[in-house]
């Protein structure tokens, strides 16, 4: 027996299905990471269902739901707000890709979380902003996605002369007996991102090489610490516009 449920939803990506059908994976508010078949969404009628195909576009919807399938229809959706810059950025648009194939691969179907959600729609709304420092907002996202995954690094033992131990996730005063590490200071460009918000986000990295520095540990931590991540296929396109 279905339940109808009204949420919000912020589209990940999709999967073609069959002629005219695809596989939409949404996070919804209400009910954490769900898939949704839509059909007529190609060819002549296509229509407004294109919408849902788009990464990133924030959905109000009205759902059927069965806590006994994994793949639910959906009754009702209209776009919360439209994306204003990044369809038509090419440095946004690569950072939301990258975002996408990222939270693709660590958010688990029913996974439900409020806050996540929250801060993931936050996320949307500053990508779209244009907001300054934007070259490094895949960066900050990354990195305070860490905290909804269980993951955020410790920072009781954060100094100017601290190591940080990728594999235990905190500073340490002293050099890791293992090679999972960031030397000083590398570990310094790490307590400036944590230290960032949304007003000093060009103070994250001031050039390339920085970026990449980030970038390279991010990748590496996640792969330590979130379960099943591997390469994100959008990364070339990342690295070719905002990394070198």
């Amino acid at each position: 027996m279905s339940t109808l449920i009204k949420t919000e939803g912020i589209v990940l990506d999709h999967i073609l299905y069959r002629d005219t059908s695809a596989i939409v994976h949404i996070y919804t508010r209400e009910l954490g990471r769900q898939n949704y078949i839509v059909n007529s969404v190609r060819g002549s009628r296509k229509s407004r269902k294109t919408a849902l195909l788009q990464p990133l576009n924030r959905l109000s919807l009205e759902v059927y739901h069965s806590s006994k399938r994994d793949l639910h229809r959906i009754k009702e959706f209209s776009l919360l707000s439209p994306l204003m810059r990044i369809p038509y950025s090419q440095n946004t648009r690569a950072q939301a890709f990258f975002l996408t194939e990222l939270l693709s691969h660590i958010l688990t179907l029913q996974e439900k979380s409020e806050e996540l959600y929250d801060f993931l729609n936050n996320s949307v709304e500053l990508l779209d902003s244009g907001v300054e420092g934007s070259e490094n907002l895949h960066l900050f996202v990354m990195f305070r996605l860490t905290r909804y995954l269980g993951f955020y690094p410790n920072t009781n033992e954060i100094g100017s002369h601290a190591w940080f131990d990728m594999k235990n996730g905190s500073f340490t005063r002293h050099e890791p007996v293992h090679p999972l590490f960031l030397s000083p200071d590398k570990a310094g460009l790490l307590s400036r991102l944590m230290n960032a918000d949304v007003y000093s986000l060009k103070t994250i990295a001031a050039n390339v090489s920085e970026r990449n520095t980030l970038l390279n540990f991010l990748l590496d931590f996640f792969k330590l610490h979130a379960h099943g991540f591997g390469t994100l296929k959008s990364l070339d396109v990342l690295e070719d516009l905002l990394h070198s």
